[in-house]
């Protein structure tokens, strides 16, 4: 993803998203650039709600493992369209159109086959999986107060979701559920997620990503709305960490089994059950591990608050500026890294006065290999496939 995505039960989201891309959900730019972001909506309890329980959707057949593949592909739009297309990008060279798929609220890629989204159908927000064409549609899972944030598992046979519990009147937790095997279980509860951002520079700062590890073993959510904002997991739903009190932590990425994020002191890293400084000092935006591992790209304000784009090796923690006046970064590939322009505000722009910049219209493609630039027609990028490695 783009940004990952942040989830919004109003507008298309985004993570999250984070995402990976992250394994799930961050704050994409398709969804939240110039949109006030609200999240998540309450949904009125009516009379007749409230007698009968939310229709449920019978999880699917166990889905087998994802098959190996050596496709790149990239969920993105592009430049004079708004419709979200995947894109072949194998050969960046010769990038095709694979699919046409229009709007989609918070879609990523499962595998190299499959993507995933949900949508809501008669007051049910519904979980769903389906090939790269967009259909046939199959039904994972449902929740009448909407799926928060979801996330498959890397090989693509499980998925988890958050949705707040099905009380109408009190909306008094949220759960993580569990979809694997033909089965759906919840397998944690927390207090209700809830807040909200009415401006863009709250939402430059905000993130919500619910994302799987590389390897499948852990799940991550990072939050920065209320109720927790932190919790990771084992994949059976075991709770290795969360936050204290008062303590806040935001976006995340995952690159090989370490967990980064942002913490009070800077980034910091999450390796083998021991949390550590990784950049201290620096806050950054919109992290993405790179699909090759050993790398993550992040985007970082100056004091005039424009965007810079920065790689950093996780190995060695050298950071390497890619550009300024660069925001939303995301790797298309291991090598190639998309990010959109940006310019700081003039008059007539009617910026938000907290984040005093806006977009350029342009966007661009950076070759890490040879470190140059060149404009592209891709206005946004939901998600990438393979994920980060």
């Amino acid at each position: 993803m783009s940004t990952g995505w942040l989830r919004t039960l109003v507008a298309t989201a985004l993570v999250a998203a984070s995402c990976g891309s992250v394994h799930g959900v961050g704050t994409s730019s398709i969804a939240s650039s110039g949109r006030t972001t609200t999240y998540p909506v309450p949904i009125t309890a009516s009379s007749a709600r409230l007698q009968s329980p939310c229709p449920s959707v019978q999880p699917p057949p166990p889905f087998p493992a994802s098959a190996a593949s050596n496709r790149n592909l990239a969920l993105v739009t592009l430049r004079g369209g708004n419709q979200l297309v995947v894109r072949d990008i194998t050969d960046i060279t010769h990038r095709t159109t694979v699919s046409t798929l229009g709007t989609m609220r918070q879609p990523q890629f499962v595998s190299a086959t499959d993507l995933s989204d949900d949508e809501w159908r008669k007051d049910v927000d519904t979980l769903i999986r389906m090939p790269l064409g967009g259909s046939p549609k199959t039904s994972v899972a449902s929740s009448c107060d909407g799926i928060i944030a979801f996330a498959w598992s890397p090989d693509g046979t499980a998925a988890v979701y958050l949705a707040n519990a099905t009380d109408y009147a009190t909306y008094a937790a949220s759960e993580l559920h569990l979809v694997t095997g033909g089965q759906n279980r919840v397998i944690s509860s927390m207090p209700f997620i809830g807040g909200g951002c009415e401006t863009q520079g709250c939402a430059d700062r905000s993130d919500f990503r619910l994302s799987y590890s590389p390897d499948g073993r852990f799940i991550s959510l990072v939050q920065s709305f209320g109720g927790p904002n932190f919790r990771l997991w084992k994949s059976d739903g075991a709770l290795l960490k969360s936050n204290n009190p008062g303590l806040a932590y935001r976006m995340s990425a995952w690159s090989g089994n370490s967990l980064y994020f942002v913490d009070a002191n800077g980034v910091a890293v999450w390796r083998d059950g021991v949390v550590s400084s990784f950049l201290p000092g620096v806050f950054w935006l919109r992290p993405k591990g790179s699909p090759a591992g050993g790398q993550i790209v992040y985007a970082a304000r100056d004091g005039d608050g424009l965007a810079h784009t920065f790689v950093v090796d996780t190995g060695s923690g050298k950071v390497r500026e890619l550009n300024k006046a660069r925001a939303q970064p995301a790797f298309l590939t291991s090598r190639y890294v998309w990010y959109q322009g940006e310019r700081s505000c003039m008059p007539a722009d009617q910026c938000d006065p907290s984040l005093p910049v806006t977009a350029s219209g342009k966007t661009y493609i950076y070759d890490l290999q040879d470190g140059t630039e060149t404009e592209s027609l891709i206005t946004g990028v939901a998600d990438v496939w393979p994920h980060a490695a």
